[in-house]
């Protein structure tokens, strides 16, 4: 897996597991992107806000004006695995530096007897 995958990976996972009041400090890789705890924040409400539960092909973009990064997030497929609910979720990030780079990620994430969401 390549850095950068390993980095939304982190990423991901911890916005899915982590509570969005109880945001974690994930492990950092180089990668050409980096984004900021609010940009994680900002990520995480448009998953949990406007695509979990929604339609296929459902979208939500965000964008910080204070990191100048944003992206965008898109319902692809609801599928059930091992008797879960599941949704194949696509990821645009956008950096805001020069120049700008653009990193596209795809998990299926699935939600726990909990409540909460994983990446299967």
């Amino acid at each position: 897996m390549s850095w950068p995958a390993k980095t939304i990976v982190s990423i991901v996972v911890g916005l899915i597991v982590a509570g969005a009041a109880e945001a974690q400090l994930l492990p950092t890789w180089e990668t050409n992107v980096t984004l900021t705890q609010q940009d994680l924040d900002l990520i995480h409400s448009a998953v949990t806000n406007q695509i979990h539960g929604k339609a296929v092909g459902t979208t939500a973009s965000w964008s910080n004006p204070v990191s100048g990064n944003s992206g965008s997030i898109k319902l692809v497929r609801k599928l059930a695995r091992m008797n879960q609910r599941c949704e194949d979720i696509e990821y645009l990030v956008r950096s805001s530096g020069t120049p700008t780079y653009t990193e596209h990620y795809h998990f299926t994430s699935c939600l726990q007897p909990d409540g909460t969401w994983k990446i299967a």
